[in-house]
């Protein structure tokens, strides 16, 4: 074999399905490229390459996460870090909307979210409209603040097009927003390849990553 055969054939490799052996708490007992008889009394599940990347590309330990096993969808499973609210997130993913990245934002929204992947901290920005903050706060107090029954929203960074892979999310506090109009998290991973998904407590968001 040429050497240029041999290097796409160690790519492709690289790039090939990873195969999960679990137990009923999610805890990953084995995680590669080939499949293992050794865990075969453990749950076994196969994700592609970019549903792993996070674990591939970023660096991150296996025992970061936990495989969650979908109840209403057999052969679905979620890989969820570890640091994720999961009974939050396993009643969220049923109500979950998709934020299209735009590459401008409209003056029109009700919540717009920026992020700069080429900065390591402060790097998420999240801001509400200032007349639909105007027209609350002038209103009420903020002190035990809601809006349409919630006191705050979660943004979910997951795998294109699919939330049942989460790499990263933040809780976004609704009064702290209102009252200062716009709230800054630091995302440590690049996660600019992500999408983002929320529960629309807001009928317009806008989302934007900076390059």
């Amino acid at each position: 074999m040429k050497l240029d055969e041999l290097e796409k054939a160690r790519k492709a490799q690289k790039k090939s399905d990873r195969h999960f052996y679990f137990d009923d708490s999610g805890d990953i007992k084995y995680y590669g490229r080939a499949s293992s008889d050794d865990y075969v009394e453990y749950h076994h599940a196969v994700l592609s390459y970019e549903q792993c990347k996070i674990i591939e590309e970023e660096g991150k330990s296996v025992n970061n996460f936990i495989v969650l096993i979908d109840p209403a969808n057999e052969g679905v499973y979620t890989l969820v870090n570890k640091q994720i609210e999961l009974e939050s997130f396993k009643s969220a993913t049923k109500m979950l909307t998709l934020i299209k990245k735009k590459e401008t934002l409209s003056p029109s929204y009700d919540v717009k979210i920026e992020y700069d992947s080429t900065l390591s901290k402060e790097n998420l920005i999240v801001e509400v409209n200032d007349k639909l903050r105007k027209n609350v706060v002038k209103n009420i107090e903020l002190q035990d603040f809601s809006f349409k029954g919630a006191n705050f929203f979660n943004i979910y960074f997951t795998t294109k097009n699919d939330p049942h892979f989460m790499f990263e999310t933040i809780k976004v506090d609704l009064a702290e927003l209102f009252r200062n109009k716009k709230v800054v998290f630091d995302i440590a991973d690049n996660l600019s390849h992500c999408d983002i998904f929320t529960k629309r407590v807001f009928d317009k968001y806008e989302y934007r990553v900076k390059t």
